[in-house]
C-alpha cells in the first residue's frame, strides 16, 4: 500500500521568518515518489507551486514549476527526463514560450525545482562516502537561491556532496534518525542537510550560512494511500 506524508517547513532567517512551505510526498508501491509543494517567501514575495517525481532509484522523472512575485506571473514549465535527454517546455515572463533539449552522457542525477523539501533528494546522488563526491549530472530550474529566473533547465556545475554521519535530530515536528550531508556548489560555500534514513529521504533540517537561514520541519502527518488496483477481468480472447 502507498503512503503519503504531509509537512511544513519554516524558512527561519537569522533575523526573522523568511518563508514557509507546505508539502506532501506520496510514496508509491513501485518505489516512485511524488513531491507536491506550495512555497511562500515573505522577504522576496516569491510564491511557487511544484510537482516533482523521482523513480525508485531517486532519479528525476518529471517536474512542474510555476511561480509568481506578489501575484504577478514569472513563469511556469514542465520538464521530462529520460536516459541521455532532458526536455523542457516553459513560458517565461518577458521571453515567451521556450523549448529546451539537453543531451547528457547517461542519466540526470537530480533536478532541483526549488521546493526546499526536494533539496534532500539531491543527497542519494552522493552515496554515503565521507569524501567529497562530485556530481556530474545535476540540474535545476534556476541557479538563483530563490529560483526566480526561468523556470529553465540550468546545470549545477561542480556540485559536491559529502556524508558526515548518522545523527538523531530534534525539530518542532519531532525527533528523527537522520543522515547528515554537506553540499557545496563552490569552494567555501557549504550547506548542511539532515534527511531521514528511510524511503522518503525527507528533509528535517537544512542550514545555509550563505543565506543566513535554517530550514526546519515544523509539522508532519502521515496517512495510508490507496492500495494497488488488482483486476481479475479476463482478456477478451479468453472469454
Amino acid at each position: 500500500m502507498s503512503t503519503v506524508r504531509h509537512g511544513t517547513i519554516e524558512y527561519r532567517g537569522d533575523h526573522g521568518l523568511r518563508g514557509r512551505e507546505r508539502w506532501s510526498i506520496s510514496l508509491h508501491e513501485d518505489g516512485t515518489k511524488t513531491l507536491t509543494a506550495h512555497c511562500r517567501m515573505f522577504d522576496t514575495r516569491i510564491e511557487r507551486w511544484v510537482v516533482h517525481t523521482v523513480d525508485a532509484r531517486m532519479r528525476p522523472v518529471s517536474s512542474f514549476v510555476s511561480h509568481r512575485r506578489q501575484g504577478r506571473f514569472l513563469g511556469e514549465g514542465r520538464f521530462w527526463f529520460e536516459p541521455g535527454l532532458l526536455s523542457g517546455h516553459t513560458h517565461v515572463h518577458g521571453r515567451g514560450v521556450l523549448q529546451q533539449q539537453v543531451h547528457i552522457d547517461g542519466e540526470a542525477d537530480y533536478f532541483v525545482p526549488h521546493a526546499v523539501a526536494g533539496d534532500s533528494w539531491i543527497t542519494p546522488a552522493g552515496g554515503r562516502s565521507g569524501d567529497w563526491q562530485e556530481i556530474r549530472h545535476g540540474y535545476a530550474s534556476s541557479l538563483l537561491p530563490d529560483g526566480s529566473t526561468g523556470p529553465l533547465i540550468e546545470r549545477h556545475e561542480g556540485l559536491r556532496i559529502r556524508f558526515v554521519g548518522d545523527e538523531d535530530v530534534s525539530v518542532p515536528a519531532g525527533k528523527f534518525a537522520t543522515a547528515h550531508f554537506v553540499v557545496s556548489a563552490r569552494p567555501g560555500v557549504e550547506e548542511h542537510l539532515w534527511v531521514t534514513r528511510d524511503e522518503f529521504v525527507m528533509l528535517v533540517r537544512l542550514r545555509s550560512d550563505r543565506l543566513a537561514t535554517t530550514y526546519v520541519l515544523t509539522e508532519l502527518t502521515e496517512e495510508a494511500g490507496w492500495p494497488a488496483v488488482v483486476t481479475t477481468q479476463q482478456p477478451e480472447a479468453e472469454r
